[in-house]
């Protein structure tokens, strides 16, 4: 639970700030019930420590006009160490100005050392979290404007933790002793981030089998993001490990074998290493499998002692099994640190090769032979690493490939896409649950084991580059008062939930409505389903109209879709539109939804078939809200970033980042417009009644996005117009009127 400090005394402003942090946070146990009013901060002080020390979660609200002082106030009570944050300063010296020198920068910067900041759009009155006592202590500011990016950053702070707890608690080193682990004096740091950023990118994951190298790398989770959803530890048994009565079964089978004449293979150590990478990736059903053996010693005829450790990658169609050596015993603790390096390397290269090519499946593996190498290498005199010749030739190989990459990403960017290979047709091992409300029903249900597994979409796929285009305006090489805005616009819409053309492709490629929809309202949680059995309404109002429900499905049906689309875009579209309109009461605006069109018979037989199932997706027991859009940027963006406030807290299953590779293959994916500075400055006085004045060049500037295309091109969440920060859909749909397609662009501006 969560407790929240303000202020009795606040302004109604800052009263509607405190409701939007409880709505933002219900999730993680903050309620309205949970808030605590106090005459002063001195009081609240008293307070926070009192429950600090309880080993409470407490967050302060502070008003902007007491923001500095409570913070110190409270930072001295706690006796905290404090930083300068050179994060707060870099961004409130980006969208300062002028008016830096008249910001009490140190004051906006002071935070406890060791914090997690959450920046505000403008790096203004930034707040913290920070482990305090025994509890945790969040710093925020009661500023209705400014909460929005803190809350993201506070909520995504929150799930981090919960996946670390739940991750300690589940943890597969237990007879480790890991709490009090020594890491070692090489740093795996950056290796292991380098591993989880390329798994993510590409929405890969691998399982590693448990042991001392693979335990630092687990210990790492709370410093590297993303390292619980990429990796998963799993314990792997050896024959010397069975029980009892498996030892005792294993003799005999050993004993007939031996009696049968048949001869009993040893198993070599990087047999071993890469049977033990196979079962943890069988055993997770993962990407990859990973292993890396203990540190063994060994003896030469010359009576020289050489230590090494195997580090073994496998996927479904090859394995490699590397060997680390060295003949100095003071670089034995860095063996197990250059395997972690070695791993780190190896998965990276399988995970870009594997999303652009097919594989041969031959199950083939790489055994380094042990006397071969040991003929084949030379004694490093100063005690260093001596390279077998296998990993020389994959560091060839990684050299290789870093040279060619930057050649292929430009050939790719200027290669017209003109075919694509289908994805496979995988079934998903845990697919969305579905529910009846229908009494009667004894049918078995028809949806099961039918969803297509959405990781699996992008085998095959070569998915096109975004254009080297920067995502904030070019630097004029000289002050102009007139030049050209060029927008570089990806997707068609707003880009939160179902994407009608990435809907289309799927069913294109066998997934039926249901794979569809369990798709793009994915909650991580499994609370989404597909319910049937309701009964629909006779009628639904729209616009102030009432029509029956068959007839405004279906026009709005033909509407957005159209009966060119496939059948099961269709069947999943009307699904969507029908939850939208239960969520809202049966009762919606113009602009919820298309409407108007006649529709054709295709489209009157999907209606007929939706409602003689009684569809609808809801969200365990709520109904779910299903905003669709024509086409995404290739990933679907958060309702957060769009709408930013609300609900948006609270529906996971419309937190983004779904994948929608066919819309990565439609001609109008990419799209540019070019405007005038002066028909520019013309629209924004119009519509947003913000004057632009002075060089263009500094008129816009992107602040946040979510990187959906790449890492500097995505759904804008915050953009600077003319010294007015609002977010990047009402930039698109307000002060452009709907003239760029989407609010995930870039642009640039030429003077002249």
């Amino acid at each position: 639970m969560i407790n929240l400090y303000t202020l009795k005394d606040i302004s109604a402003f800052s009263s509607d700030s405190v409701y939007k942090i409880c709505l933002s946070l219900d999730r993680f146990g903050l309620s309205e019930d949970a808030i605590e009013e106090f005459g002063s901060y001195g009081e609240m002080s008293e307070a926070v420590l009192s429950s600090l020390e309880k080993g409470k979660h407490i967050i302060v609200a502070a008003e902007l006009t007491d923001f500095i002082t409570a913070k110190k106030d409270i930072i001295t009570k706690l006796i905290l160490e404090t930083v300068a944050s050179q994060e707060i300063a870099d961004f409130i010296t980006l969208n300062a100005g002028d008016d830096l020198s008249e910001i009490d920068i140190d004051g906006q910067c002071l935070v406890p050392e060791g914090s997690t900041v959450h920046l505000t759009a403008d790096g203004l009155y930034s707040g913290f979290t920070c482990d305090a006592l025994s509890g945790r202590l969040t710093f925020i500011p009661l500023d209705f404007m400014r909460l929005d990016e803190v809350l993201s950053s506070v909520a995504k702070n929150e799930e981090r933790i919960l996946s670390l707890l739940k991750l300690q608690s589940e943890s597969p080193f237990a007879d480790f002793g890991n709490e009090n682990i020594e890491m070692p004096d090489y740093d795996i740091t950056p290796a292991v981030e380098k591993m989880i950023s390329t798994l993510a990118k590409l929405d890969k994951k691998v399982a590693l089998t448990t042991g001392e190298a693979t335990m630092w790398i687990y210990n790492l989770y709370d410093r590297i993001d993303g390292l619980a959803e990429r990796v998963n530890f799993v314990e792997v048994t050896d024959p010397d490990e069975e029980s009892e009565d498996e030892q005792e079964a294993s003799f005999e089978e050993a004993l007939q074998n031996k009696e049968e004449g048949q001869e009993i293979p040893k198993e070599s150590e990087s047999m071993k290493v890469i049977r033990h990478a196979r079962e943890a990736m069988y055993n997770t059903e993962c990407d990859f499998g990973a292993s890396i053996s203990p540190v063994y010693s060994a003896e030469n005829e010359n009576g020289q002692t050489s230590y090494y450790a195997y580090v073994a990658v496998v996927d479904r169609s090859t394995a490699k099994a590397k060997k680390i050596n060295t003949s100095n015993p003071d670089d034995i603790p860095l063996i197990l640190p250059h395997a972690v390096s070695i791993l780190s390397d190896v998965v990276c290269v399988k995970t870009e090769v594997i999303t652009t090519a097919i594989a041969k499946i031959d199950y083939s593996y790489e055994e380094e032979n042990d006397e071969a190498e040991k003929s084949s290498e030379t004694e490093n005199k100063n005690g260093m690493f001596t390279l077998s010749k296998g990993m020389l030739i994959f560091a060839a190989v990684v050299l290789v490939f870093a040279l060619v990459s930057p050649m292929l990403m430009t050939y790719l960017m200027l290669k017209p896409q003109t075919t694509t290979t289908a994805p496979p047709d995988i079934n998903v091992n845990n697919p969305a649950y579905y529910q009846s409300t229908a009494a009667s029903s004894t049918t078995e249900n028809p949806f099961l084991n039918t969803t297509k597994d959405p990781a699996q979409l992008n085998n095959g796929v070569t998915e096109q580059v975004a254009p080297e285009v920067s995502a904030t305006s070019t630097t004029a090489p000289a002050p102009s008062e007139k030049g050209v805005f060029t927008f570089y616009v990806f997707g068609y819409g707003h880009g939160v939930g179902m994407s009608q053309v990435g809907a289309n492709y799927l069913a294109s490629q066998g997934w039926d409505a249901w794979s569809i929809l369990a798709h793009y309202y994915y909650d991580a949680s499994e609370n989404t389903k597909i319910v049937s059995g309701d009964a629909y309404p006779a009628k639904i109002k729209y616009a102030g109209t009432e029509y029956s429900t068959r007839d405004f499905l279906a026009s709005a049906l033909e509407s957005e879709m159209g009966g060119s689309y496939q059948v099961e875009a269709l069947k999943a579209q009307a699904v969507a539109i029908y939850t939208f309109a239960k969520y809202n009461g049966y009762n919606l605006g113009a602009d919820a939804t298309a409407f108007g069109k006649t529709p054709s018979q295709t489209v009157y037989s999907v209606v007929d078939d939706v409602m003689a199932g009684g569809y609808y997706i809801a969200n365990g027991s709520d109904v779910a809200v299903t905003p669709f859009h024509a086409m995404s940027a290739g990933v679907t963006t958060s309702y957060y970033n769009v709408w930013g406030k609300g609900i948006g807290a609270s529906v996971p299953y419309l937190s983004g980042g779904r994948k929608s590779y066919g819309d990565y293959l439609d001609p109008n994916f990419k799209s540019t417009y070019t405007i005038t500075s002066d028909d520019l400055k013309k629209l924004v006085k119009e519509n947003a009644k913000i004057d632009l004045a002075g060089d263009p060049s500094t008129w816009l500037g992107i602040i946040t996005h979510d990187s959906a295309v790449r890492d500097d091109i995505g759904y804008i969440s915050s953009i600077n117009v003319g010294g007015t920060i609002m977010t990047g859909n009402d930039f698109r749909i307000k002060v452009m009127g709907g003239r760029i397609r989407s609010h995930c662009f870039a642009f640039t501006y030429t003077p002249g």
